[in-house]
């Protein structure tokens, strides 16, 4: 295959189509965060601010671990879509929603145990924690709305349609906003009030999912749907079981890391782990536009591999890489020439803005460095290759990352800001260089077909 051949039309506007619609709904996240933050800031006191912050904490850890519901719904649908199995996209997703509804009861069960327990964790004794308790226990009651929209907005975006699951966020992300001014700001609610309109809004979401979802559905695909006996939904679970778990694994140790350079900061000063709080702002803003296309390439390629078809895998991959490469350097520039703008944005303390100028750099520069990881991460994720995203994950975080720092402080005798956010860029570099090495070897072995059945 020449290189103008690859090149020659690619599916630039689909793989637009396909990324604007999350960039967008990703931006409205953050945003419903700040108007958090404000009512509480305005019409609650800090214990409630507080324990806001902690229940937060908590529920974030435990819905960033199961995504992978979304994850490995979106490839196994992408992927029979592909291969012309349509009945087959309704199986895949009453399996997901079965096991989305297990382990929603099962938390569910457990968690006025678990709860009180994370809480003596992150939060301090007394008010706060009774707060955050109470906070968290009223909002992890609309979890199987969560995972529910989670494995239907998988299948929307399986099936190449990613304007869906902007509508179901922008509704529960405005819906939670204007319950917050209401309960919060009006009946000043604090807390409760807080995780009574995050709850209400996220069961709203979960009916406008099914809606959508009924709405998308043709009448064969619907009446597939309708019969969850006699569909065979007792085998096949191998697949969906297996990449669940491998893609389990690896979030939860990218999450490990970004905890541990919250911990491994705090315990150098308090203006290094405030000065590192707002650093990864940053670094979550440029994951907003890059995620875009991320989930670009994991709805396109797993079409792709579906088909068969590795010559458009390449295509559909180049086709959603390239932009994102673009938009990383615009991040990367922005940043460095806006720095003083962005730190004065974020606090007007002289000692904070000193100590986060002091390591700004290293934010500035991480989209532009990250940017592979996270094309990779969707590509693998569209092909089913969950297995390998977990091993690269197990090697970066234990193999590079933790040694990258921990080495050189026990050589020091103390650790260093600068060793940690060198540890970060560089777990963020070999996700990429293991990730991409990955993606030749399979290429060269057509490796790639192995997963295209699902």
């Amino acid at each position: 295959m020449t290189t103008r051949a690859l090149l020659a039309g690619l599916p630039h506007r689909r793989a637009f189509a396909l990324a604007w619609p999350m960039i967008v709904a990703n931006v409205s996240v953050p945003l419903v965060g700040l108007v958090d933050t404000a009512m509480l800031g305005h019409f609650s006191d800090t214990a409630n601010l507080g324990a806001v912050a902690a229940g937060s904490i908590v529920l974030s850890a435990a819905y960033w671990v199961l995504s992978f519901l979304r994850l490995g719904t979106t490839s196994l649908v992408g992927r029979a879509l592909g291969a012309g199995r349509r009945l087959d996209t309704i199986s895949h997703l009453q399996r997901s929603l079965l096991l989305a509804g297990v382990i929603a009861a099962a938390l569910l069960v457990i968690q006025w145990v678990l709860i009180p327990l994370a809480m003596t964790i992150v939060a301090p004794p007394g008010e706060v924690r009774e707060l955050a308790t109470t906070y968290a226990q009223i909002r992890i009651h609309s979890l199987p709305a969560v995972l529910g929209t989670s494995v239907i907005t998988g299948y929307f975006i399986g099936s190449q349609d990613t304007r869906r699951p902007l509508a179901i966020a922008v509704t529960v992300n405005v819906l939670n906003l204007g319950l917050d001014i209401a309960f919060v700001g009006g009946f000043g609610w604090g807390a409760s009030g807080a995780a009574w309109a995050t709850m209400a809004a996220e069961w709203v979401g979960l009916a406008l999912a099914i809606v959508l979802l009924w709405r998308f559905l043709d009448p064969e695909l619907r009446a597939r749907l309708r019969r969850w006996r006699g569909q065979g939904l007792r085998r096949r679970w191998r697949s969906l079981l297996t990449m669940n778990a491998d893609l389990a694994i690896r979030t939860t140790l990218l999450y490990v890391a970004l905890t541990f350079l919250t911990a491994a900061g705090g315990r150098i000063s308090e203006d290094v782990l405030a000065a590192n709080a707002i650093l990864l702002q940053l670094t979550l803003l440029a994951s907003y536009g890059l995620d875009g296309y991320a989930h670009a390439a994991e709805a396109m390629s797993a079409k792709a591999i579906g088909t068969k078809d590795v010559r458009e895998l390449h295509r559909v991959n180049l086709a959603a890489t390239v932009p994102a490469l673009v938009i990383a350097g615009a991040f990367t520039a922005v940043f460095l020439l806006a720095q003083d703008q962005f730190i004065a944005l974020m606090t007007d303390l002289p000692g904070l803005s000193a100590t986060t100028a002091e390591y700004y750099h290293w934010a500035a520069w991480l989209p532009l460095i990250s940017v592979a990881a996270y094309q990779l991460d969707g590509i693998f994720i569209g092909t089913g290759q969950s297995r390998i995203m977990r091993n690269t994950m197990l090697l970066a975080v234990l193999g590079v990352y933790l040694p990258a720092f921990l080495i050189p402080a026990w050589i020091a005798g103390e650790a260093s800001n600068d060793a940690l956010w060198l540890a970060f860029t560089l777990l963020n570099v070999a996700r990429g260089v293991l990730l991409g090495a990955a993606y030749w070897r399979l290429s060269r072995t057509r490796g790639w077909l192995r997963t295209a059945e699902a």
